[in-house]
């Protein structure tokens, strides 16, 4: 039976995701103890381990027998990246064709031409400010998408803990990058844009100034494409190694 892991009990699953292809900086927020939920079969000698912040992240030995439990635990909608061998096939016997599978491509951190990043930032368009998202600004960021702030338990949590850039026009803001996840040690970057701004450098201006940020607090910057022109804008930006993988999908993914 799969039991929550306690924030201060975590770390002890690393080693189950040795395999994880990709969403590192989901890993770290969560075993880090700062964000999401953990469960594991024993939190002393884990075989078996499920990590949930938005995405479903499955560790550890998929012919352990609490595998399965894990795997049926899964509630749709689901993204599910698991690590290391077996899962696939594991997924598959519980949940048959309702289970789907997309291509996701992880990043790593490149050696950051910080010249080049504050270039795109001084390229704005006229009539475009990017700022750092304050107390003030989280309702109309979230506007945006939920997705830039709902990882986190409320507005003040992110202003707080985590970090925030917006491209704001004509009183509100049209493209953002902000920390889907964030750890003492790295960062998942989240990135949107208004359709109707699209392909006017918006994403790249706020994508560098958070960059900037990284490096600028130790932080690892983490990107995680789900489409070609995600995967296109981290290459731009130099962000490096780029490593397809698959990840599956249960319900409306």
């Amino acid at each position: 039976m799969l039991t929550p892991i306690a924030p201060t009990g975590r770390a002890r699953l690393r080693p189950l995701f040795d395999g994880l292809p990709g969403l590192h900086g989901c890993l770290d927020a969560a075993l880090d103890g700062g964000m999401g939920e953990a469960f594991a079969d024993d939190a002393n000698e884990p075989a078996v381990a499920r990590v949930l912040l938005d995405f479903d992240l499955l560790g550890g030995d998929a012919s352990a027998p609490a595998a399965i439990e894990a795997a049926r635990a899964i509630e749709p909608p689901a993204s599910i990246v698991p690590a290391g061998a077996g899962w696939e096939t594991l997924l598959r016997r519980v949940w048959g064709e309702a289970l789907g599978s997309r291509t996701r491509v992880a990043f790593r951190a490149g050696g950051w031409q910080r010249e080049r990043l504050r270039g795109f930032i001084a390229a704005l368009p006229e009539g475009f400010t990017l700022r750092r998202i304050g107390a003030d600004d989280v309702g109309r960021f979230e506007e945006l998408a939920d997705s830039l702030v709902y990882n986190f338990p409320s507005p003040e949590a992110f202003v707080e803990r985590g970090a925030g850039f917006g491209v704001e026009h004509d009183g509100r803001f049209v493209a953002g990058c902000s920390s889907f996840a964030i750890s003492p040690r790295s960062l998942e970057f989240e990135i949107q844009t208004h359709p109707d701004y699209r392909r006017r450098g918006l994403a790249t201006a706020a994508a560098s100034a958070m960059i900037e940020h990284c490096l600028e607090r130790g932080l690892e910057p983490c990107w995680d494409a789900h489409n070609e022109v995600s995967a296109a804008l981290a290459t731009k930006l130099g962000f490096v190694e780029p490593r397809p993988y698959t990840a599956y999908e249960l319900g409306g993914g």
